[in-house]
């Protein structure tokens, strides 16, 4: 039994590396066998050495660090935001038929429609990435962090209200706890609109960043470039998802407590 979990967690790991062995392996088919023009996909060494160029000369460093910064202080905002939007709408009726409208409304807008508005009213620069990104991270997190919230036994509830707790005690021992692995669900979705807002408002109205370098690339066709800060992007990503799994594992605990006695029944 031990070896058959060891032997299915080894594979778990070895998955995604797999997965990139294989695309890698496509690319280098599709332009050394294949011939792929070069303004369309550019070989994968003369990336790589652009790449390495980059990090050597600490250009593609500072892109990197303009884009996160925008990224996380938005992903910040959107998300604190959404949480407490969130705790007063599943806490409050009167509240959440004051909000449900409004909130149903804001998201039906793309939010990169929003982007030559806050251009136009925030101008060039970081703190128009910021916006765009708040606005990205609001929904994912609010909606799982809602549904996180009403899904709380109200039988445990009516437990600790027998016993005397207030609603501050509820809201830190019940309401928290039951809602903490949807508000993570809805944090680890976040990361991916938080990098796609970055870049979209830094394609349009950026002064430094990842963003503006694909852009750069792309007028002279330099697509060696432009893979390589792709290839950066989703490094940022990949790493902010596993962070923000690995924080999960360590606060919502009995979730991975009650996968491991699933996988060993």
């Amino acid at each position: 039994m031990k070896s058959r979990i060891a032997a299915h967690g080894g594979l778990r790991a070895a998955a995604p590396f797999i997965t990139i062995a294989a695309v890698l392996l496509a690319w280098l088919l599709a332009t050394r066998v294949l011939g792929a023009p070069a303004m369309l996909l550019p070989d994968p060494w003369l990336t790589l050495q652009g790449l390495w160029a980059g990090l050597r000369s600490g250009e593609i460093l500072l892109d990197a660090w303009a884009t996160v910064s925008a990224a996380a202080v938005g992903y910040a905002i959107g998300a604190g935001v959404a949480f407490v939007l969130a705790a007063a709408m599943a806490l409050s009726r009167p509240i959440e038929r004051l909000l449900v409208v409004p909130v149903m409304a804001f998201q039906s807008i793309p939010k990169v429609a929003l982007a030559p508005l806050i251009y136009i009213w925030i101008g060039f620069g970081m703190r128009s990435s910021v916006a765009l990104v708040a606005l990205a991270c609001i929904y994912p997190v609010f909606v799982n962090s809602f549904i996180g919230f009403r899904s709380v036994d109200a039988a445990l509830i009516d437990l600790y209200r027998a016993s005397g707790a207030g609603p501050l005690r509820i809201l830190w021992s019940v309401r928290l706890p039951s809602a903490a692995p949807q508000v993570f669900v809805g944090l680890e979705v976040s990361v991916v609109f938080a990098l796609l807002a970055a870049v979209v408002m830094e394609l349009v109205a950026g002064e430094r960043g990842l963003g503006v370098r694909i852009q750069s690339a792309s007028t002279t066709l330099d697509m060696a470039t432009v893979f390589g800060a792709v290839a950066v992007l989703a490094a940022i990503g990949v790493s902010a998802s596993a962070t923000l799994r690995a924080v999960r594992r360590r606060i919502v605990f009995w979730q991975r407590e009650e996968a491991l006695v699933e996988a060993t029944a």
